[in-house]
């Protein structure tokens, strides 16, 4: 670093030789002038280390944040569907807990030709196939319910797997359909 003529420190004074960066008396940086002034950044470029509980994404500018979007009775659906498979599971559940129930189950396994000695396993294979499978369905019903309400990632996520599930038998698909229109999509920040 040359600079013309004898350089001093501008805290203490003290002469500076052209290759000292720090002044040898006090340690201050040497003074140099800016060519050109850097530009201020804009208070929205500069950004601050996240901190715990913070986002580490800069939140999205206005322009791009979705305008709100109406699902309709959509989520009431899926309350109506967790309800329902909540039903069937009891129903379920009541018809292998009474001993009638029971004992026309094992009087149609016997029937079918399945020995005595596997019965027990057969029906609490059926009682957790379907019973299990019932609070599964309720519960993935439910969660696309309240996600949808509140407009969050996991519950557009959880509308969609059911709503595929239900295309299987035709019903879904007008549901999916609307699912994952482009203003449904924006609307869960999945776009």
């Amino acid at each position: 670093m040359a600079t013309e003529g004898p350089a001093y420190c501008i805290h203490c004074g003290a002469r500076l030789e052209a290759v000292h960066r720090f002044c040898w008396n006090c340690g201050a940086e040497r003074w140099t002038p800016n060519p050109e002034p850097v530009p201020a950044a804009p208070p929205e470029a500069e950004h601050a280390p996240p901190t715990p509980g913070t986002s580490v994404f800069p939140p999205r500018p206005a322009s791009t944040v979705a305008p709100a979007t109406s699902l309709g009775l959509l989520p009431w659906f899926y309350a109506a569907g967790a309800v329902l498979f909540l039903v069937e599971a009891t129903q379920v559940l009541a018809y292998l807990l009474s001993p009638g129930g029971r004992s026309q189950l094992t009087a149609e396994l016997s029937r079918q030709g399945i020995a005595a000695s596997v019965q027990g396993e057969v029906l609490a294979g059926y009682a957790v196939f379907l019973v299990g499978g019932s609070l599964l369905a309720a519960a993935l019903h439910g969660a696309a319910f309240y996600g949808l309400r509140r407009f969050r990632r996991w519950g557009w996520i959880a509308a969609v797997v059911v709503a595929s599930l239900w295309s299987l038998v035709i019903v879904g698909i007008p549901v999916l359909v609307r699912l994952v229109s482009r203003p449904v999509r924006q609307a869960f920040g999945v776009d």
